[in-house]
């Protein structure tokens, strides 16, 4: 089996073990999963399709629930928005980890709100549902920005030591 593959599939196995193991309420990579794929990988293709996998091998265990779509959607995204990352610094990284939890944060709660089961359709049910999510919005946060560290870091790290990573 070719490296690099293997490398694809150990991460996804790792990530997808992240959601099934108990951990607080939205602290997993997923999110970093989906912005870092989307700046290292040149195929986007895959980098769409890495973390998404992952929600959906892990949602086969844990079990799906309605506003999927809305996270779903948003991990691809978030892929996208790590494509637009050019130059690969600590500083973009934060930007863009930061960027791509405020992206997230608002569109799954807009889909809650959306969804007419928890809050009224108005505005002030609106901002009720953004208000009421912003404890969740903390882990999302140190999160995504700790676990898209890790992965910059150790990828770096990994790349000076191994010539078959460079290509990636």
């Amino acid at each position: 089996m070719n490296t690099k593959v293997l490398l694809i599939c150990l991460v996804i196995f790792l990530v997808s073990l992240t959601r099934i193991f108990p951990h607080p309420p939205n602290f997993t990579p997923i999110l970093a999963l989906a912005i870092f794929g989307g700046i290292y990988f040149p195929n986007k293709i895959s980098a769409l399709i890495l973390p998404v996998t992952v929600m959906f091998l892990s949602d086969l265990i844990i079990g799906f629930h309605s506003q999927m779509y809305a996270v779903y959607g948003s991990i691809i995204l978030l892929s996208l928005l790590g494509n637009m990352v050019k130059t690969k610094n600590i500083k973009n990284l934060a930007i863009t980890g930061f960027s791509g939890s405020i992206i997230f944060f608002i569109t799954t709660n807009f889909s809650v709100w959306l969804s007419g089961g928890l809050y009224p359709l108005t505005f002030d049910g609106l901002i009720q549902c953004y208000i009421m999510a912003i404890p969740f919005f903390h882990n999302t946060l140190i999160s995504t920005l700790l676990f898209l560290s890790i992965l910059f870091f150790s990828y770096n790290f990994a790349e000076k030591k191994f010539q078959v990573l460079k290509k990636i």
